[in-house]
Parts: C-alpha cells; structure tokens; sequence
C-alpha cells in the first residue's frame, strides 16, 4: 500500500505529456484521485524513502500533512473539472492542461516531502509551471501578470534554496522534516521572504493581484487555494515552532502581519474588480498567518495549539477561496445565474467569518493563540480587521450583483439588431451549460456549509456576531444611498472607481478636489513666473556660442590657456620641497 505515495506524484507526471491531445484531456480528471485514495486507505504516519533518488527522498504522512494534502486534492479536483468543461478544446488549452498537472505533481511532491531536496524540488516545480497557467490564453495583461509573476517567484525560489543550504550546513541534506535544525537570523529572514513572496505578504505581494485578476477561474482557484498555502506550511516546518522562543523575531512577525492584515483590506475596499477584491483578501490572510506565527515564535508552549489551529484555517480558506473563484467562472450561463449568485454571497459571508459558518470556526480555534498576549490593542486591531473583512466581503456582492451575463448581453444585441436595418457582427455561439462545473462546485458549497457543524462545536457557531452587526450598520447606510440613487431597474446608475460604499463622502471628496485645484493653480503660476526670470535673465546675459569648444580651440584662447598652465606648473616645481 505504501506505493500510493509516490503513485501521488507519479500520477500527474505521467499523465501530463498525455493530456496534451484534446481527446484525453479528460485524463486531467485522475491525477488527483491518487491523494485522496491515500489518504483513505494508508495509515496516519505511513512513510517511504528512496534512497536512489535525488540525495534519498523520503515521503510520508503527519498531522499537518493530511490536512494539506486533503484540502489540496479537493482544490485540484474541483478545478480538473472546471479546465476539461470550460476550457474544452480551444487553441492552447492543451499547454494549459499540461503545466496545470506538472504543478499538481509540485505541489503534492512538497506537501509528502520529508526532507529538504524533495520540498524545495516541488516548490520549484510547482512556481515555475504556473508561470503558464497566468499566461492563458494569452495578451497584454496577462503577459505583464506573468512575467511579475515570474520574477518574484524566481527571487523567492533563490531565497528559499539559500535558507536550505545554509540550514544543511551543520545537518547536512538529509535532515527529517519538521524535525529540523534550529534556523539562526539569516535563513529566518531569508524564509520569511521566500514564502512571503508565494503567500502575498506585504510589501511582496505585487504579483498577486495581477496574477489573480489575469489568470483563468481554474488556475486562480489553484493559485489562491492551493499553491498559496504552501508558504504556510513552509513556516510551519521550517520555523523553530515550539522548540525556543525568539522575542524579536516573535515581534517582527506580529508587526508585519498586522501591518498586512489591515493595509490589504483597506486597499481592497478600493478596488472595482471582484478578482482583485479577492487577491487583496489573500494578502490580508497571509498577514493574519504571519501575525500568528509571531505569536507562537513569542511562546512556544502555545506551538501545538497554534499549529492545529493554522491549519483548520488554512483549510478553511482554501476552500472558500477557490469556490469564489471558481464562482465567478460560473456566472455566465443563465439559467445558474440565481443559483451562482446565492453560492457565492454563501463563500462570501464564510470569508467574513459571518456566524454559523466556516470563518467562525476558524477563528473560534484561534482565540486561545490570539487572546495569549493579553494586549489590548491586538484586540482592537483585529476587531477592526474582522469589521473591514465583512465590509470587505459585502463590496464582493456588490460588485458581483449587477454583472449581466453573456445571455443576456446577445439578446441585447439580437434586439438592437432587430431594431436597427444595418448589418450586425455575429455575435457567435453561446456558451455550453456547464453542468458537470456547476455539480462540482454545489458540492464545493456543501463542504463549506457542513465544515462548522461537523468539525466544530455549538459554542462556535455564533463566533463574531458583534462584528457583523457593527458591519451591517456601516455598510447599510451607504448601501441605501446608492440604491436609491440607481434606475427603476435596481441597478447602479454608474461605477464610482473609489469605491461605491464612499458615495456619502461625496462633499468631501469634492471639497478636497477644489482645494487639490486652486493650490495646484497657485503652485503653477509661481512655476510660471520663476520660468519667466529665467528667461529674462538669460537674455540679459546672452546666449551661448552654439559651439563652445570651437572658442577655445582659437589660438588667442588657446594660448593663453596654455602660458598660464605653464606658468601654474613652474610654481609648482619651485614650491615643492
């Protein structure tokens, strides 16, 4: 039984080259049922090395490593049937399907590792061949996407594979993981930029929103729901976690999560695309990851509380967050629009960790790392954090809510056509109802809506209910506002790009604009009256030859040049000693 190991990364390497012919792209569908078959028929600490591979890769189960492995298999699955589906048979898909399963292989080769090469070797593999799944189908956006995308996961790449090596220093390359050497300063840092860059830690997220807004829904639902939590799982066993405690850099993690976790979501509350409200979502919970670990890196004894709890939520987030990328993917065919709509403001309030649902367990499980500190302010600010998430999560909905479909958008054109006598473009065929997508994310939505009443207990359920109250009072206010202001049809009459929830700081930003303008006027007609005397004063002075070094090769000028520098280095001859 211990061959369904490496029969998990085999699997989608074998299939890979396979699926490149359209008519086994199909073959996408079995390169995760390996995992999920392992993790039911092998024992909980199931184990296999290979010495004759690489420096001896081992692969094996842990706690830790069977929830990841689980989430991650779900995520890869659900998104298999999205890209056999949607993505069908059109021009590079099959690039697409190849690349899509040589990153699986990656990501569940670093998720069994059990020591150091076959980690990295993943995470490599893993990194580089999403390079291509951004790139799908291609263009401007995307390419740009890509290529930030490229050059941020090449440094993290370098900056993991240095931590390694300088970690093998005094344990050599075949170290068991976790169990591995305590890290000094240097590879600490250099960890927290390689898997901060994969995470979307601020300031070293820049890439994900681009790749977020730019990849296709199954390979953004990967990135966000899969690949991203590599980074955590990177720190949980690369960290010292239980082991000693380190006050600075125990601090240092708490300031730059916090600092994360509350500039994301304000940044999101601008945004005007629900894939880029969702990327600065991400970014928030990369902050809210490395603010924990700051806490357990401050007391160790929390390590095995903390470490349980970091992974529900991982898993958690997982799964909410590819089902609303995955979503967004769905809300194109007609008939499912009410049903899609529904689903996604469902993941939405699990996000926000509204009460009776997944993000209320979750964050029930942290309060013991969270409240240890006993720090009033790290109340608040994740008071605050929790309040901008539910805002954060309403400004989703509002800006899913009006999409039209593409139904919609031919019969608009067909009626246009029928009304007007000149000839129309084709508006080609619509698009095929993707049953066997939708099937799989409605069972997506009954994971997510199961996960607190079976993993959790009565006393979480209503887990942040002051918090959504104090967000539906904020945000209703300028929700009526801007819905009174829209046509008979229900519908915003215009998109506002700072945001349609600031609609009654309008007078403001007006007052601000007129202030903006009549300082800017003033500060122009001084840069215009300066430019005046300057003019005036070079033409009191006169302008340049048009050929300065002609003058000084005329012999006059040149002559004199030269008897003086004669004479400056006679004096110096007389002078010196």
């Amino acid at each position: 039984m211990t061959g369904l190991l490496p029969a998990m990364v085999l699997a989608p390497l074998l299939l890979a080259p396979l699926v490149v012919h359209p008519a086994l792209r199909w073959l996408v569908l079995i390169a995760p049922l390996p995992s999920l078959a392992g993790l039911a028929l092998l024992p909980p600490d199931a184990t296999l090395d290979l010495p004759w591979l690489l420096f001896g890769t081992a692969l094996g189960f842990d706690e830790t490593t069977r929830v990841f492995l689980l989430f991650t298999a779900l995520v890869w699955s659900l998104a298999a049937v999205s890209v056999v589906e949607r993505l069908g048979t059109e021009p590079g898909t099959g690039r697409f399907r190849l690349l899509f399963l040589l990153a699986l292989a990656g990501n569940l080769w670093l998720i069994l590792a059990r020591e150091p090469v076959g980690f990295y070797v993943g995470f490599a593999l893993m990194g580089l061949a999403a390079y291509g799944l951004i790139l799908h189908p291609g263009g401007l956006t995307r390419r740009r996407a890509g290529r930030i995308y490229l050059a941020m996961t090449l440094i993290g790449e370098l900056a993991l594979f240095v931590a390694l090596l300088l970690m093998a220093r005094t344990q050599g390359v075949t170290w068991s993981l976790p169990e591995t050497p305590t890290p000094d300063g240097a590879v600490i840092t250099l960890l927290l930029i390689g898997f901060g860059i994969k995470a979307g830690l601020m300031p070293l997220h820049p890439w994900l929103p681009l790749a977020y807004g730019a990849a296709p829904a199954p390979a953004a639902a990967v990135l966000s729901g899969a690949m991203s939590k590599v980074a955590l799982l990177g720190w949980l066993r690369l960290l010292p976690l239980g082991q000693v405690a380190l006050p600075e850099w125990g601090m240092l993690f708490v300031w730059l999560g916090l600092v994360s976790l509350l500039t994301a979501l304000g940044a999101g509350l601008m945004q005007t695309d629900p894939r880029r409200v969702l990327a600065y979502s991400s970014i928030s919970k990369a902050g809210l990851f490395v603010l924990l670990l700051g806490l357990l890196l401050l007391e160790p004894q929390l390590a095995p509380v903390g470490v349980g709890a970091l992974t529900l939520y991982a898993a958690h987030h997982a799964l909410v967050k590819s089902g609303l990328f995955l979503g967004l993917g769905l809300r194109d065919p007609d008939p499912a629009r009410p049903l899609v709509r529904a689903g996604l403001i469902l993941l939405a309030l699990a996000l926000a960790g509204a009460p009776m649902t997944s993000g209320a367990l979750a964050k029930y499980v942290l309060k013991p790392v969270l409240v240890s500190p006993g720090w009033i302010w790290l109340d608040l600010a994740l008071m605050l954090a929790t309040v901008a998430t539910a805002l954060l999560m309403a400004r989703f909905v509002w800006l899913i809510w009006p999409a039209p479909s593409v139904v919609e958008i031919a019969r608009a054109q067909s009626q246009a056509a029928n009304r007007s006598s000149e000839p129309q473009t084709p508006i080609g065929p619509l698009p095929v109802f993707p049953i066997w997508s939708l099937a799989a994310w409605i069972l997506l939505l009954g994971l997510v809506a199961g996960f607190p009443f079976v993993l959790g207990e009565p006393s979480a359920w209503p887990t942040n209910t002051g918090a959504m109250l104090i967000a539906a009072l904020i945000a209703a206010p300028p929700a009526l506002a801007i819905w009174r202001r829209a046509p008979g049809s229900g519908r915003p009459a215009r998109r506002r790009s700072l945001g349609d929830l600031a609609v009654p700081a309008e007078p403001i930003l007006a007052a601000q604009f007129w202030a903006g303008r009549a300082l800017f006027g003033r500060w122009n007609a001084t840069v215009e009256t300066a430019r005046a005397h300057l003019y005036g004063l070079g033409e009191r002075v006169g302008s340049p030859p048009p050929d300065p070094e002609r003058t000084l090769r005329a012999w006059p000028t040149a002559g004199r040049l030269w008897l003086g520098v004669t004479v400056l280095l006679l004096l110096l001859v007389l002078i010196a000693p």
